[in-house]
């Protein structure tokens, strides 16, 4: 039998521990109350977040399209690099009202809304912020007082969000580009089995090589407004010299620019019909199997001609002419015409091939032989994405406007003046060049 007085004690444990448990319940519902706050706090701040990461996209797809139009206008007399950056920041959305100056967003104070769309020409950080070519870069800066909603909370009702781009048109000069080589580093600008000297001359316009410039120990000279090489300086043969206009000898050409793209990729290539057979008294628009010219006065008329599988190729030295004409070559088919034959090709100067004289189906990679006598001019672009275009010449000279191919070489002594937009037919802008490298 169990003493009265424990049991009392035994009772006063009890009703202590139910009073200790009530207690606790308490402070867990405190604890309870707070942890959920805080939750609340960090999914409000994962949200603010998540907005303004997507401001901060918007934002930036601004400042890449304004410094991309600020480059672009370097190349022209009347400027207005300033101007066309903030038009084109304007068209994708954040309209400059800080004027002009990030620090408008950045002072105390600023209110929701302010939007600055700061264009420094040149930089005013980075890697491109001096030395001899600084100026033909343009930074941009769009920075905006964005809003928050749950930070406020914690006392922050606005951030203030900046993105920057910087775009060149180094490698376009004052005409734009002219000859772009896309090929990786194992292809190059080259100087082939020449014989003397042969020379490339592109003195308004640019020089783009996306792999290395590689004369091979012959003499090869090249006259340019810009020149830009994306691959090794190492690689560069002892034969030639390679004047600049539009940049510092030093930096001619510039070694490790930002690669290009292939600025015609866009182009769509023309239907294929059932081929014909060439006829050089009846020439109409339209597909042939092949196209041979074996002398003569041979007059192209105006349109599109589709080469399928078979080459347009010359012997003879025969005259060649047409205006208004774009030869698509696919299935194998390339172009072979390497005699001193006056050739005289125009472009189109409107239409879904306005400025394109030949264009290649980026399937195949079998290259053209172009060559000509002094009379000779190719007016209009000459794409060959997937293959190596080749010029050939003894003491000749001839004009081309655009060059856009795998690789590039010159046999022979040949001089081929390139001479970007002042080549295409009148009202024709084929090409922007200017490109993002931050």
């Amino acid at each position: 039998m169990v003493p009265q007085g424990y049991r009392m004690r035994t009772r006063g444990f009890y009703m202590e521990a139910t009073m200790t448990r009530k207690s606790e319940s308490g402070q867990a519902l405190v604890f309870a109350a707070l942890a959920l706050v805080v939750l609340i706090g960090f999914a409000g701040l994962a949200i603010d977040m998540g907005v303004l990461r997507y401001q901060k996209r918007l934002q930036q797809s601004a400042a890449d399209a304004a410094a991309i139009a600020g480059a672009s206008n370097l190349a022209s007399t009347s400027g207005g690099v300033t101007t066309g950056a903030q038009n084109a920041s304007a068209t994708n959305g954040f309209t400059d009202n800080g004027g002009g100056q990030t620090s408008a967003c950045t002072a105390s104070g600023a209110t929701v809304g302010t939007v600055c769309v700061q264009v420094n020409n040149p930089p005013l950080s980075g890697p491109h912020a001096s030395g001899a070519n600084a100026g033909k870069y343009v930074e941009v800066l769009v920075a905006v007082v964005q809003p928050t909603y749950f930070m406020k909370i914690f006392g922050t009702s606005s951030e203030v969000i900046t993105a920057r781009a910087v775009a060149t048109n180094l490698s376009g000069g004052t005409g734009g580009g002219c000859l772009y080589t896309l090929g990786p580093p194992s292809s190059a600008i080259e100087g082939v089995n020449i014989n003397g000297s042969a020379e490339l001359d592109a003195t308004s316009c640019g020089i783009i090589d996306n792999g290395d410039f590689n004369t091979k120990g012959n003499k090869l000279i090249v006259n340019a407004a810009t020149f830009g090489v994306a691959g090794d300086a190492n690689k560069s043969g002892p034969g030639g010299t390679v004047t600049c206009s539009d940049q510092a000898q030093a930096d001619c050409p510039t070694y490790g620019t930002p690669a290009s793209g292939d600025p015609l990729s866009s182009l769509t290539p023309p239907a294929v019909g059932t081929p014909q057979a060439f006829n050089a008294a009846n020439i109409t628009p339209g597909t042939y199997g092949a196209i041979s010219i074996t002398g003569g006065n041979v007059v192209f008329p105006a349109g599109t001609y589709v080469l399928d599988g078979g080459n347009f190729h010359c012997t003879g030295n025969p005259n060649i002419s047409g205006t208004g004409v774009t030869f698509y070559f696919t299935n194998g088919a390339t172009y072979d015409c390497r005699g001193t034959g006056t050739i005289q090709l125009t472009a189109p100067s409107s239409g879904t091939y306005a400025g394109v004289l030949f264009y290649q189906d980026p399937n195949d990679t079998i290259g053209p032989s172009i060559g000509g006598n002094d009379s000779s001019y190719f007016d209009g672009a000459l794409y060959f994405p997937k293959s190596q275009v080749t010029f050939f010449g003894n003491s000749v000279s001839y004009n081309v406007a655009i060059v856009v191919a795998d690789a590039f070489a010159l046999s022979g002594n040949p001089t081929v003046n390139l001479q970007g937009a002042a080549g295409l037919p009148a009202g024709v802008n084929l090409i922007t060049n200017a490109v993002l490298v931050e």
